[in-house]
């Protein structure tokens, strides 16, 4: 052990912990009270403290851990200790391979208070099975913790209470026989109205925003007082966006919908949206700002200028050109002078404190041109017509084989998975070695290293394939033609950028971007 080192200790708090403030607080200061109290009983001074606010113990991808270990590996640190071990970590296989590998190989003494564990106790062994299973046990835990949760969610939202942070704009969150729901907020619901009954008398999004913005109305983040969260940007103006989700909102209604996104794993990060069509919605909750005829009425008429939209522009380009300065999609636009025909071009529309965006606008049949240019330049320089047509040929691979080797792999990655979990027990109960052990898992994991990198290999290069094949099939049709096809530009491009300089950028979707 590098008795030099500085002693430590680790502290963690759980997401849900963090948005109570004051449990937050006397969480922590619990934890670091324990830890001080112990180390002054064993003579022991804590020099530094590693603290992780509102990080999930199911991972270890937390910023305190990872300035923990850079100092473990820089052999900053003689002892690390923790309130016990659960906040070390809840995830079985990485906390054992933590206690039981990276901190004896570092020379590193680890101290669970509340566990009894204390690495530099050479009676240890007996412990490392009870810490074994408490990670066991842990694990279930969080995964125990998620399904409750999710229970305990489904059961609030089908008896009407409403569990959102918050309240959607319009209402504000009350509670009534310590149920969670909502009532109307009469300044923003009136808003809620107005947009409701423009959007079902024919006006665009844009102009309803558009308007909101000139008589100076609060948008909804500014209005509820919402803060930025993780991943999460909000917009300090009205915009078409906005009015589209407040349209699509069933709340308005008096009706809350239950499930919009879901977690298919505890162990994953993202929520997986759930189409519109398998969501449930529960009727009569709370009072309703709009009647169902309106609700019906603006989001028919909704889908009814989608189309007109269709029809106003051919949609070649919609959705894909992006203003270079502030990021937002450019609104397709057009322009007819006396006795000429149409013609189109995209333009930001985006408004910030009565000014719009400083962006140039780019006519339609340039882009149509420069696309044009563009491809055929790429075809030439980056597509081999006859290499890919033998592969085509001779590797006719069918998907039924592809997929089934691709779910092979991963078989074969959670078997090893499995394999490297029935070693940290076995190690723990003295069914073999730590040299066995570290033998055994090395080589397990090389395996599993191995199989991981097939597994991407065989994705991407069915993906390059599929793709070359496509952008060949789409080539050929697009000369064979001599006109564009809507398939072609969808297909194959990302996005297009125009910058304020007159330089724009076409990113393509098998991963070449090429400024103009």
């Amino acid at each position: 052990m590098n008795n030099n080192g500085l002693v430590v200790a680790y502290l963690r708090l759980s997401e849900e912990d963090l948005k109570k403030e004051k449990e937050y607080s006397e969480s922590i200061y619990n934890q670091l009270g324990c830890i001080k109290s112990y180390a002054k009983s064993m003579g022991l001074n804590i020099d530094r403290e590693y603290i992780d606010d509102g990080y999930s113990g199911v991972n270890f991808d937390r910023p305190a851990f990872e300035n923990l270990k850079n100092d473990i590996d820089n052999h900053l640190i003689s002892i690390v200790i923790t309130k016990d071990m659960s906040r070390l970590g809840r995830n079985f296989i990485d906390t054992a391979y933590y206690i039981s590998e990276y901190f004896p190989k570092n020379n590193v003494r680890y101290i669970a208070i509340n566990d009894n564990f204390d690495s530099n106790n050479p009676n240890n062994e007996g412990q490392k099975i009870i810490l074994n299973i408490q990670s066991i046990i842990n694990d279930r835990y969080v995964k125990d913790v998620s399904d409750k949760r999710k229970r305990t969610a489904m059961l609030k939202t089908e008896s009407g209470e409403y569990i959102g942070v918050y309240a959607p704009y319009g209402y504000k969150i009350k509670k009534v026989d310590n149920k969670r729901t909502l009532e109307i907020d009469e300044y923003s619901a009136n808003i809620v109205k107005k947009i409701f009954t423009e959007i079902a008398s024919g006006k665009t999004r844009q102009e309803v925003s558009l308007e909101l913005n000139n008589l100076k109305i609060i948008p909804p983040m500014v209005y509820l007082n919402m803060t930025s969260g993780k991943g999460k940007k909000y917009s300090y103006d009205w915009s078409d966006k906005i009015v589209y989700r407040i349209i699509k909102n069933h709340t308005y209604t008096g009706s809350i919908v239950k499930r919009k996104t879901e977690k298919l794993s505890h162990y994953q990060k993202k929520r997986t949206v759930i189409p519109i069509r398998d969501r449930k919605i529960i009727n009569h909750c709370h009072p309703a700002i709009i009647k169902e005829e309106l609700f019906d009425a603006a989001n028919s008429r909704l889908r009814e200028m989608k189309r007109k939209e269709k029809n106003f522009y051919n949609g070649l380009f919609s959705g894909l050109v992006v203003c270079g300065t502030c990021g937002r999609v450019m609104t397709a636009c057009r322009v007819q002078k006396k006795g000429r025909k149409v013609q189109y071009y995209f333009e930001c529309t985006r408004v910030n404190n009565n000014h719009k965006c400083k962006s140039r606008n780019i006519a339609d049949s340039k882009l149509r041109t420069i696309f044009k240019e563009t491809l055929e330049n790429i075809i030439n320089n980056y597509v081999d017509e006859d290499e890919i047509i033998n592969k085509a040929t001779n590797n006719l691979i069918s998907d039924e084989r592809v997929n089934t080797k691709i779910s092979y792999l991963k078989k074969d990655i959670e078997l090893h998975n499995v394999n490297i979990r029935n070693l940290y027990l076995k190690k723990s109960t003295g069914e073999i070695t730590l040299d066995e052990f570290i033998k055994e898992k090395d080589k397990e994991t090389k395996l599993k290293e191995n199989s991981e990198k097939l597994l991407r290999e065989k994705i991407e290069s069915k993906n390059i394939m599929i793709r070359k094949t496509e952008l060949l099939e789409k080539y050929n049709q697009f000369i064979n033609n001599g006109e564009y096809i809507n398939d072609i530009v969808r297909e194959v491009v990302n996005q297009i950028i125009v910058y304020n300089d007159n330089t724009l950028v076409i990113s393509f979707k098998f991963g070449l971007g090429e400024p103009r």
